[in-house]
């Protein structure tokens, strides 16, 4: 596998911003080559990406089908409304382990995007209810880095792997084979990857 995008979240007082990097020569963060902001606190059905920090103009979207619905797709747009690929959460799959359907522009099915720590996914989702453990564990909870693993759905091998690379910030690498990376659009990658923390409040 060979990286081939960074992600790095910053957190502002009314908006949580993304930018989507190039990787350089020796594996790090190179050139910006989108950057999506996302209002806080608002409804998490669209997040717009611009081609550049100042954000002068709009790139491309993703957007849900139908306003919060669990099981609705999201779609990814070029700016005159083009679908170039869609995700879809996997709802009763993700009671337990975070789980995404990630397709093509015509909707079928390429690849499963699944947290690949059960253990950790049941902690965090289910520790919180007991009464002052549950504190304790979600604040250890952050000391864990979350790694989603892409999963080839017609030979059922992992070809992409979608890490988390700080201890605090949520920055992130994704890393996919030749052949994965050529099923998709690299927007389409870049949306998924985004949507992976704006989508799940990570």
């Amino acid at each position: 596998m060979k990286p081939r995008l960074m992600i790095e979240q910053k957190i502002t007082a009314f908006v949580n911003k993304y930018k989507v990097l190039d990787v350089d020569a020796s594996g790090g963060a190179g050139e910006l080559k989108a950057l999506a902001q996302q209002k806080r606190l608002a409804f998490k059905e669209k997040v717009t990406f611009y081609s550049d920090e100042q954000k002068t103009s709009e790139a491309f979207t993703f957007r849900a089908e139908k306003v919060m619905d669990v099981h609705g797709r999201y779609f990814v747009e070029d700016m005159q409304g083009n679908v170039l690929g869609m995700f879809r959460k996997e709802f009763k799959k993700s009671l337990l382990v975070s789980s995404w359907i990630l397709m093509d522009k015509d909707g079928a099915e390429l690849f499963r995007v699944q947290e690949n720590n059960v253990a950790i996914a049941v902690l965090r989702r289910f520790a919180g209810f007991i009464p002052f453990v549950g504190d304790i564990v979600d604040l250890a909870m952050n000391f864990f880095r979350y790694h989603f693993s892409f999963i080839d759905l017609q030979t059922n091998t992992e070809t992409g792997q979608y890490k988390k690379t700080t201890l605090f910030r949520d920055h992130y690498s994704l890393s996919t084979t030749d052949d994965a990376w050529s099923k998709l659009d690299w927007r389409v990658f870049a949306a998924m990857g985004v949507g992976l923390d704006a989508l799940q409040s990570r």
